[in-house]
């Protein structure tokens, strides 16, 4: 049996979708965000679609994407989990002639802060308690040029037992139309992965394997101290 209902959160440039699905003792919570921004005012709200070339070369599909990461219980096993979402991810893009997208520092520091902070605040939203959108935080990571188009987008997800799978995730992700979008959007091309130990409810603290799930997507133009 399956149950939906919206999710609360909003930005001043895109409006969020979100959907909550229960399946028995196996819980998932999704969420997702595109949002397009200029950067020649990095103080402003992003209002405006910023040019964007498509995608290089596609890349060859993943044969492999590894161990799912056990129960997080050590970094090692969180930096499995991270590598799986990103080889998933560019095996579902890879499909569709998509090239890859790769890792950027600056976008990871902002999907594991915010990842952790979702579970230690208790919340679930692209826009954390003190009003800072995923635009906003990317910025402040240093991501986004001063005086250059930039484009960001965010999904993010919790999930118990089964649906704190990285292949689970992944798989609801593409098969809810906003959160695939961020994934195959052939603008993309670089991403941050954060995964945090515990989700951002209670009640789920007898099931070992609970992890809530922050993926920051991001392509800008000129350079900065983040690549």
């Amino acid at each position: 049996m399956t149950a939906s209902q919206p999710l609360p959160g909003t930005t001043s440039s895109s409006p969020v979708r979100s959907v909550a699905r229960s399946l028995a003792a196996v819980l998932l919570a999704l969420a997702c965000l595109s949002a397009v921004a200029p950067a020649v005012d990095a103080a402003g709200p992003g209002a405006r679609a910023a040019r964007a070339r498509d995608a290089g070369p596609h890349a060859h599909a993943a044969r492999g994407c590894g161990p799912a990461g056990g129960l997080l219980r050590t970094r090692g096993s969180v930096l499995r989990a991270q590598r799986r979402v990103l080889c998933l991810m560019n095996r579902a893009r890879a499909r569709y002639g998509l090239a890859p997208l790769r890792t950027n520092r600056c976008l990871h520091r902002v999907a594991s802060r915010h990842a952790h902070d979702m579970v230690n605040r208790h919340y679930f939203a692209h826009i954390t308690p003190n009003g800072w959108d995923p635009g906003r935080r990317a910025r402040a990571s240093g991501y986004v040029p001063r005086a250059a188009a930039w484009l960001v987008g965010e999904n993010i997800a919790w999930g118990v037992a089964g649906a704190a799978r990285p292949a689970w995730v992944v798989r609801a992700w593409m098969h809810s139309p906003p959160h695939r979008h961020n994934i195959l959007n052939p603008h993309f091309r670089d991403v941050g992965i954060g995964i945090a130990r515990g989700v951002p409810v209670g009640g789920f603290r007898r099931v070992p394997l609970r992890a809530t799930f922050s993926v920051e997507f991001g392509k800008h133009h000129g350079r900065t101290r983040c690549g």
